[in-house]
């Protein structure tokens, strides 16, 4: 997901919804966390998200804003390899979303991508599986084309670990396919680099 939009869905959402005080304090965090990511410091990422997801529940923000915060608590906490937590933020922004008829495959997706980073593949492949239903409900190929041949090619290569011949050439076939024809474009999704800044936790 664009994240210059997620940053200003936050932003309105907090202003609109909590108390003076805890809205703007939980403004600060969410804008000091994406700012720590854009610097490559997930670590003080996932702290000021968790602060941020603190001042928010204490000035009702509502559950679409939170969905988003998790979801950014869960990642950075993916990056530091604090598995639990990672699990936690991603599972619980998936509930909030798919309460609130928010993109319940953007948590979906990172769970299948840190999955198959951590060499779970069996567990990237329900988490892929399920991600592709709702691809097809929003049309992400035509949305993001090229973001969507890279999840056909992580599907893929997940599949290739249990020897599923068939569906690897089919998914791979398509991403092949479209970046043929949007050859020279960008792909609008970001990858997260999970497990790179691991901490002693």
């Amino acid at each position: 997901m664009n994240h210059i939009l997620v940053v200003m869905v936050v932003l309105m959402t907090l202003v609109g919804c909590a108390s003076p005080i805890n809205r703007h304090t939980a403004t600060k965090y969410n804008q000091a966390g994406y700012a720590a990511i854009e610097s490559g410091n997930w670590a003080d990422a996932r702290m000021y998200f968790a602060r941020a997801i603190q001042n928010a529940k204490m000035g009702g923000v509502d559950r679409q804003a939170m969905a988003v915060l998790w979801y950014e608590y869960g990642r950075s906490s993916g990056v530091i390899c604090d598995w639990p937590e990672a699990d936690r933020g991603l599972n619980e922004a998936y509930k909030l979303d798919a309460e609130t008829g928010g993109p319940v495959y953007m948590s979906l997706y990172e769970l299948g991508k840190m999955s198959y980073d951590r060499k779970q593949y069996t567990k990237a492949i329900e988490y892929f599986a399920r991600v592709k239903k709702e691809f097809d409900k929003v049309q992400a190929d035509t949305k993001d084309p090229l973001g969507y041949a890279d999840y056909l090619e992580e599907y893929a290569s997940a599949l290739e670990q249990t020897d599923n011949a068939m569906e690897v050439e089919e998914h791979r076939s398509r991403a092949a396919e479209l970046r043929k024809i949007f050859e020279g474009k960008d792909s609008h999704t970001e990858k997260t680099p999970y497990g790179t800044q691991c901490k002693s936790l």
